[in-house]
């Protein structure tokens, strides 16, 4: 998995900071980040420097050290937070998001007397789709396509990735060429009034509705793509995804590599342009 950014963590520690000494301690060691190098008596700044800086050192060549940070991102957003303390976790979002992940909150009632009036259930998740049935965690997209009850592009997907490991690439393709259809007819229902037919092979028309062909910028949230701000990029990423699918010895591990960062990409952005209806 990517390594956190130095910039990222700059910004774990501006929220982290405000926090008491013993508080940035108990975090420390329930993220495993403990050493009998951390000077206790330093202040809270260089606490959580010394603390975070010697595990990225490390997660360049040790996993655990990389979860470990991740796992201190984790604790602290579900840590007791004030509000100018929550303020700040977009910042960490935005950062984290340049460095390979998303940071996905649920909101939970706060107990009486908590600062803030909520507190936050979190979870981190990697963009990179190959990863994860290497370590065994679920994506951004997967918990994107979950959330919003795609049950069946969620289903093609998860067994694109499972293809994809067992280098079954011809497969793996077929599979993300299916879960690119199934979300954008989907997509196509719910935002631009495409009727589904309940037939194969709809994706080539409702992708059609889902940008202006000539359209002009600025694209607008929920609302057919323009052809020159997101329209061109769905329908050539769609135009794609149909060469060399299911047909065995056409697609190499590089190649099928490719089609499943680009269709995992092409995913989350229909997904943000066309967010879940209230």
């Amino acid at each position: 998995m990517n390594n956190l950014s130095t910039r990222t963590i700059a910004k774990i520690i501006k929220i982290a900071k405000t926090l008491g000494t013993s508080d940035i301690l108990d975090l420390i060691m329930e993220a495993n980040l403990w050493s009998e190098r951390i000077d206790k008596g330093a202040n809270r700044q260089e606490i959580l420097r010394s603390a975070l800086m010697g595990a990225h050192s490390k997660a360049e060549r040790d996993d655990d050290a990389l979860q470990a940070l991740l796992d201190f991102v984790r604790c602290l957003v579900e840590s007791d937070l004030r509000d100018h303390q929550t303020a700040l976790i977009p910042e960490l979002q935005e950062s984290l998001r340049s460095d390979g992940y998303e940071l996905t909150l649920d909101i939970i009632d706060a107990p009486a007397g908590r600062w803030g009036g909520w507190c936050y259930s979190a979870r981190i998740l990697p963009f990179e789709s190959s990863q994860a049935p290497l370590h065994q965690e679920m994506t951004a997209l997967e918990s994107d396509l979950s959330d919003r009850g795609y049950t069946t592009a969620l289903g093609h997907y998860q067994l694109a990735l499972k293809h994809f490991v067992e280098q079954d690439h011809p497969s793996s393709n077929s599979q993300l060429r299916t879960t690119l259809e199934s979300l954008i007819v989907s997509l196509a229902v719910e935002h631009v009034g495409y009727v589904d037919n309940g037939k194969a092979n709809q994706g080539g028309v409702a992708i059609k509705k889902l940008y202006a062909v000539g359209g002009q910028p600025p694209a607008v949230l929920g609302q057919p793509l323009p052809e020159k701000d997101g329209g061109t990029l769905i329908q050539g990423i769609w135009d794609i995804s149909h060469l060399n699918g299911s047909h065995p010895g056409l697609s190499d591990a590089h190649e099928a590599r490719i089609r499943m960062q680009l269709v995992t990409a092409v995913a989350q952005f229909l997904l943000r342009h066309f967010p879940a209806k209230p």
